[in-house]
């Protein structure tokens, strides 16, 4: 147990004093922080000019219509003034005239950079149900699904008012209703109200499990590689067992998996979600069950151990890189599998595929993990199942994969096929 300890403590302190660690560990969060935040707020950003666009409607009454709609901001009610910044601003101009010589017209005004853009609404498109929305912008799409809703909402009131309802209660008929999105407990009672935020953050931290258990189970097998190529080991042989050797390693290199989890944890929960949550609005009301701090440690633990001992074996049977890369391929297709099938399983995680995912060890420790971070949390005797299906999984993965070890660490050559990995594992 001295010399596994003595291994262990020697892999930790290695590995946290590096440069790439500190870089790599400090980088994360403002990575995250970077792809989530900044992409989301330059898009809802305002370009700071203010698109000034042309307006061609069948009558007098839907243009004016389409006007104020533009340029009047719609908010709720309760929105706070602030949140009126991400609205476009146009400035429109209502044109008359039908024609072909008024739409070339308009055509020529948008290339000299006179107007940003004009709406061509005719009779025939009324009728056909589409109309053009011509700009120099024809990228930026928070414009066009702006005049896509006004151009929509005056029809459908100059329809209603067609009808002799009185234009004081077309706003009303008009409101927009919101919706909370709850779960109903096994009590019957109703849960907190989600948000699209409980479908993201799943993906987020499997993102986190599936990089941090990827990253490091390949540690692990350069490690061995480059030990076994430097003929370190040998020496090392001389003093510990295989067995002792490979432990060290597994549980040295998880331990600063973990403490770089545990940083990244706390900076995000003291400094990058109060930030995040305050320039994201779906990210407010998101709530984080206990569970799911508890678990987290422990499947990325699974998860590591189960791959990182599959690394190490084939780190053990190679002798360069470029083979390592090779036989690399049967470790990561499940961790592959689990990012494919993330999406079914969050949205429904009750279906016969989200269950047996979760529980079939190679793809339990990432797919349980987003099953409990989702909004319906599986119930306890499938985690407790999942978990110890994982533990045999892995006590018979060390077992197989320390006789290749024992072996392989001391195989110089060609790559070895698999009868001989075989032969290893039956005589080790």
């Amino acid at each position: 147990m001295r010399n596994t300890w003595l291994i262990i403590k020697r892999e930790y302190l290695e590995r946290v004093r590096t440069r790439a660690f500190l870089i790599f560990t400090v980088l994360m969060p403002m990575f995250i922080a970077g792809v989530v935040v900044i992409p989301s707020k330059l898009m809802t950003m305002k370009s700071g000019s203010t698109r000034s666009i042309a307006v061609v409607a069948p009558t007098a009454q839907i243009a004016s219509e389409i006007k104020s709609q533009l340029e009047t901001s719609e908010q709720p009610k309760d929105k706070k003034a602030s949140d009126n910044d991400t609205a476009p601003t146009f400035h429109v101009e209502i044109r008359s005239g039908q024609g072909e010589d008024t739409r070339r017209q308009l055509a020529e005004e948008v290339l000299q950079n006179k107007i940003d853009g004009y709406v061509w609404l005719t009779d025939s498109a009324v009728r056909d149900g589409k109309f053009v929305y011509a700009t120099n912008h024809p990228s930026d799409f928070t414009d066009f699904s702006t005049v896509h809703s006004a151009v929509n909402r005056s029809l459908m009131r100059s329809r209603i008012s067609a009808r002799g309802i009185p234009a004081g209660d077309i706003e009303g008929i008009l409101k927009r209703i919101d919706m909370d999105v709850t779960s109903v407990g096994k009590d019957g009672k109703e849960g907190e109200p989600v948000g699209v935020a409980a479908f993201f953050l799943p993906f987020v931290l499997m993102f986190m499990i599936y990089m941090t258990v990827l990253i490091y189970g390949m540690v692990v097998m350069r490690s061995v590689l480059q030990e076994k190529t430097s003929r370190v080991m040998e020496v090392m042989l001389s003093s510990v067992s295989s067995t002792q050797m490979m432990a060290g390693k597994l549980l040295g290199v998880g331990a600063v998996g973990i403490t770089q989890i545990l940083i990244w944890l706390v900076t995000v929960l003291l400094f990058s979600f109060p930030g995040i949550a305050a320039t994201q609005p779906m990210l407010k009301d998101l709530h984080i069950q206990p569970v799911v701090y508890i678990c987290l440690p422990i499947f990325f633990l699974l998860g590591y151990l189960l791959y990182s001992t599959m690394y190490a074996a084939v780190g053990a049977m190679v002798n360069s890189e470029e083979e390592a890369q090779q036989l690399q391929w049967p470790v990561m297709m499940p961790l592959i599998l689990c990012s494919v099938f993330a999406s079914s399983v969050i949205r429904d995680p009750n279906t016969p595929l989200a269950f047996w995912t979760s529980i079939f060890p190679l793809t339990a420790p990432i797919l349980m993990f987003v099953r409990i971070a989702g909004v319906q949390t599986p119930p306890l005797w499938q985690i407790i199942l999942s978990i110890t299906l994982q533990v045999l999984a892995i006590c018979g993965m060390v077992w197989v994969c320390a006789r290749i070890y024992r072996v392989g660490i001391l195989m110089y050559g060609k790559r070895p096929t698999l009868p001989e990995i075989l032969k290893w594992i039956k005589y080790a």
